[in-house]
């Protein structure tokens, strides 16, 4: 299940403090190229081939106001995907909007399937929700979990948000995500405390160094520093994902 495994890392708790971030929005100086597919392998810590990311995005072909974000991670033993997400997300300020999660179920690994959907709502006389549908049980059981009134990202579209920042050496922001799949917000931090050259199947690219905090959990991502601003490798401690192409 390689999106739980990978996504969750960014999870913090839900008890955040909310003072420790400003109330504006991120700056975003970048745009992502749409549309646009990127791959990557997964490794994991003995370096050895566990997986492959498909990593789409485009404009959505029914509302230009909504970009959709697309995840598809498959293991190397199985190139179907097994693991699927999809995020809707504001084409204006990349703001969380709607999705939906399909997993598949693999016995050897004591994986169960499940599917759900989320979107954000405001309900009447209440601050937004996080409303989650469970696409598997009879009865579409929903659950909701109410948000902060600040800005809120998705947590499955990280890979694309920290790509549209101001990154350079001493950068240092934070924000809140939400994550549909452990219901839940939390506060993250990003940093940049060095520039690095990472050797690429590609060749030799000048990278921001990013780290990446929530709760206790703190992971680095290596982000190019020229246009496109593409993740070249994220490291959650356990599994490593390299841009194949």
């Amino acid at each position: 299940m390689f999106g739980v495994f990978l996504l969750s890392t960014i999870v913090g708790c839900s008890g955040a403090n909310i003072s420790q971030t400003s109330d504006e929005p991120l700056t975003q100086v970048y745009e992502i190229p749409l549309p646009e597919k990127l791959r990557y392998e997964l490794t994991n810590d003995l370096g050895e081939q566990i997986g492959l990311g498909v990593f789409q995005s485009e404009i959505d072909s029914t509302d230009s106001s909504i970009i959709m974000l697309e995840e598809r991670y498959s293991r190397a033993d199985n190139s179907d995907a097994g693991d699927i997400i999809m995020t809707r997300v504001s084409a204006a300020d990349f703001s969380a909007v709607g999705g939906l999660r399909d997993v598949e179920k693999v016995s050897e690994l004591e994986i169960q399937s499940f599917s759900y959907s989320w979107k954000i709502v405001q309900i009447a006389g209440e601050k937004r929700v996080l409303q989650k549908t469970d696409k598997l049980a009879d009865s579409g059981i929903v659950k909701t979990k109410k948000l902060p009134d600040l800005k809120i990202y998705a947590n499955s579209s990280s890979f694309w948000l920290w790509r549209q920042l101001p990154l350079e050496i001493g950068y240092a922001a934070s924000y809140l995500s939400v994550d549909p799949f452990e219901e839940k917000w939390q506060l993250v931090t990003i940093t940049v405390p060095q520039s690095e050259v990472l050797k690429m199947p590609f060749g030799d690219i000048p990278v921001w160094r990013v780290l990446i905090r929530s709760g206790r959990a703190t992971r680095s991502a290596w982000i190019e520093q020229s246009q496109p601003h593409r993740v070249l490798k994220w490291d959650n401690g356990l599994t490593v994902m390299t841009l194949i192409d």
